[in-house]
């Protein structure tokens, strides 16, 4: 037995917890608690830093899991939080017999999506649902949901009580997307008497970006930028960020534009129960079917997928023919079909993603042999993290609780937040 592991016999606190992953980098989530000999995860998430990182963390078995192990609760529908799912022991024909606690529409989005993602190994899994509000008691743990707004769809905190000990698990948070009253709902009336506030730190010791400090500052550059482009507009975003496609479609209502989704995105809004998502069928809502989504359906015979959006298709010749009239969601794969089919004369696009994404070698170079076709490129993004004042606000309302950063890169930053910030190591373990 390794010296991390048999450290928490020695500790006679009532709730237990190390981090696997998180405590030194941007992603990864995963928190493990452990009391009266049973344990639950708060996350279970892919790295994101590159190849050298081990995917699974070396004291985490996830393949030979034992009965102590009472559920695993996903904050919100990123790999970073939940694509470790995939490796986790599947014992009796192939299924795990490990409860997964998911928010519902989180759920959705990811089984709506998986025909054109890697969310493979999902229907392997024992899923368990929830809704806003509800309370579960697992084990010795008693285990509360928060919903808060973040760029994901569905986004929760956690609430987890064993015998007297609290402890808050923040997820990823932020205070400025549609879903804000989450934040300030929570800031106003947090949990009270919580012992340990574990907390994301992602923007921390990162140059804050206020151009478009809010998704409706986002809707209006892009507006801005739509009426002043004679072509088809592009718009790259995640098909997953709900909020960035209510942003774009609103800036197409702007400007009388008619707003073009794949079947892809079209399928992960099917999960969203909200009245302003560019649903098809909705006013100024039109679909494509690209090259990779059509070869897709064919391989795996799903079409009664494409089929259910047939009366909303647009095609390459319509594109072609009166491209100010439309704005297309798009990704970089897209960039080669969309020259062929001689659609990119006038064009802008916007690229609305964390900007790291478009250093990746693949991503930049599709984008200079598109600036090399003339398209015009500019860059119109809202972080899906908390600010540094926003972690601030979030922070002062737990204000007797130890702190303990997650999901972050600079450390000793965060230790200027607050004075009851406690530095821990991956795969420490340490008492509530």
């Amino acid at each position: 037995m390794s010296a991390s592991i048999s450290s928490e016999f020695q500790s006679t606190s009532t709730l237990q917890c190390r981090i696997h992953r998180g405590c030194h980098e941007i992603g990864g989530n995963c928190v493990e608690l452990k009391a009266q000999g049973k344990r639950i995860l708060l996350d279970l998430g892919l790295p994101l830093s590159d190849d050298s990182t081990p995917l699974i963390p070396p004291y985490l078995d996830l393949l030979n899991s034992d009965e102590s192990l009472l559920g695993i609760f996903i904050s919100h529908p990123h790999p970073d939080h939940f694509g470790l799912l995939q490796f986790i022991s599947k014992p009796e024909e192939g299924h795990s017999t490990i409860p997964v606690y998911i928010g519902q529409e989180g759920l959705g989005i990811l089984q709506n999506s998986q025909l054109f993602t890697r969310n493979a190994g999902l229907d392997d899994l024992n899923l368990k649902p929830f809704q806003p509000g509800a309370v579960f008691e697992v084990g010795p743990f008693t285990i509360t949901p928060y919903r808060i707004d973040h760029s994901a769809h569905d986004s929760y905190c956690f609430l987890i009580e064993v015998a007297g000990k609290r402890l808050f698990y923040s997820g990823d948070i932020r205070a400025h997307g549609r879903s804000a009253h989450y934040f300030r709902d929570l800031v106003l009336n947090p949990p009270a008497d919580i012992d340990v506030l574990i907390c994301e730190g992602t923007r921390v010791g990162h140059v804050e970006d206020f151009r478009y400090p809010t998704e409706d500052s986002v809707t209006e550059a892009m507006a801005e930028e739509f009426k002043h482009t004679p072509g088809l507009g592009l718009a790259w975003c995640s098909a997953q960020n709900i909020d960035r496609l209510v942003s774009i479609y609103n800036a197409c209502r702007i400007t009388d534009r008619t707003f073009v989704i794949d079947v892809y995105t079209a399928e992960v809004l099917r999960a969203v129960s909200r009245d302003d998502i560019p649903l098809p069928g909705r006013p100024g809502v039109r679909v494509y079917l690209p090259r990779s989504q059509r070869r897709r359906i064919k391989q795996e015979e799903a079409y009664s997928t494409s089929n259910k959006y047939h009366s909303f298709r647009v095609y390459p010749e319509q594109l072609r023919a009166t491209p100010s009239k439309f704005v297309m969601l798009c990704r970089s794969s897209m960039f080669a079909e969309l020259a062929e089919a001689d659609g990119l004369s006038g064009a802008t696009l916007i690229t609305s993603l964390w900007s790291g994404y478009l250093k990746e070698e693949r991503e930049a170079a599709r984008l200079n042999d598109l600036r090399a076709m003339g398209v015009r490129q500019t860059h119109i993004h809202c972080s899906g993290h908390a600010t540094v004042d926003e972690l601030k606000q979030f922070i002062a309302a737990f204000p007797n609780s130890r702190i303990i950063p997650i999901h972050l890169d600079d450390r000793e930053g965060f230790k200027e937040l607050s004075v009851n910030v406690e530095l821990k190591n991956d795969g420490e373990w340490w008492g509530v």
